[in-house]
């Protein structure tokens, strides 16, 4: 059983069973913690909140880095909308000056939006927010998407995976195939490929931004353009509604730019909710991939090209 697993299997039962059955079980206040940054640190932000509440009940101590609670506000504001100062700093065990000053820092950053005392998060500007988030927006729709991209791969294939939460559903569906090369620059991707002894790994390397969890920068574009790839599936920020893929981002953004180039077949991965939106940076026209998978009626909402060579296929 996965690592992973166990802990969540512990955590469960810690929490559903009375107070003192733990003792019987042999099972630490180190144990509970560690289990609990290992959820945070695999984006199971999910399962954290509820239990470091757990914790504190039981009277453990979970001491958070400013990064991870920063997490934790973003999480809990994507659940529930114009949370107070104090709830806050009830639900993470600080004080409520402390979650003022981290305030600051997200709406610094562009996250979040603050009035009379309350935040909610800044979703027209967000572009920033950590992919565990993301990976939350449109969920049915990304994993539809990435089952129906993994058609389009076959045996023997070089194929590249962004970093974007959409590519990341790929990667549970390619333990079918055999002789299957992979590279990515995504952290996460990384760590779920690692469980596939039929696919040879590459990571792309470089400077790894921390909300993405991706590898950019000058290092990962000069690795990328001494490659050959068969078949990349990448995302953006948006679409235009005149037919322009748009980034926010700029390291990701030039590493994409790169990818295109150095492509034979490109497949855009594109959720309804990116749709009509338009940002700083133009990568491409639509009609410069071959594949555009999306869970909307894509062509009915933005222009289509005039080549007429690029392949709609909808993720129902």
């Amino acid at each position: 059983m996965h690592d992973l697993v166990k802990k969540r299997a512990f955590l469960s039962m810690y929490r559903l069973t009375p107070a003192g059955t733990c003792d019987k079980m042999n099972l630490s206040i180190d144990h509970f913690g560690g289990a609990l940054k290992l959820l945070l640190s695999n984006n199971e932000v999910h399962f954290f909140t509820d239990y470091i509440c757990a914790a504190a009940r039981r009277g453990m101590e979970i001491k958070l880095s400013k990064e991870e609670r920063y997490t934790q506000i973003l999480e809990i504001l994507r659940t529930r909308n114009n949370v107070t100062v104090n709830y806050l700093a009830k639900r993470l065990f600080v004080s409520p000056s402390t979650i003022r000053r981290d305030y600051q820092v997200l709406q610094a950053r562009g996250l979040l939006h603050r009035s009379y005392g309350k935040a909610t998060l800044n979703y027209g500007e967000a572009v920033g927010l950590p992919i565990e988030l993301r990976r939350r927006n449109m969920p049915s729709a990304k994993l539809e998407i990435g089952r129906r991209a993994v058609d389009l791969i076959k045996d023997g294939d070089i194929i590249f995976i962004d970093a974007s939460s959409t590519a990341l559903c790929m990667v549970e569906h390619l333990e079918r195939f055999n002789y299957l090369t992979v590279i990515t620059n995504g952290l996460n991707t990384l760590h779920q490929l690692q469980y596939f002894n039929n696919i040879t790994v590459y990571s792309l390397g470089g400077l790894m931004t921390t909300n993405s969890m991706a590898f950019t920068g000058q290092l990962a574009t000069d690795n990328l353009s001494h490659l050959h790839i068969d078949k990349c599936f990448f995302s953006t920020t948006g679409v235009s509604p005149d037919g322009w893929l748009m980034d926010a981002v700029e390291p990701e953004h030039l590493v994409l730019r790169t990818l295109l180039k150095q492509s034979d077949t490109k497949v855009y991965l594109c959720d309804s909710s990116k749709i009509g939106k338009t940002y700083l940076l133009r990568l491409c026209e639509v009609g410069d991939v071959d594949y555009i998978i999306s869970d909307a009626d894509f062509f009915e909402l933005v222009t289509p090209p005039e080549n007429g060579k690029t392949v709609f296929i909808k993720a129902k």
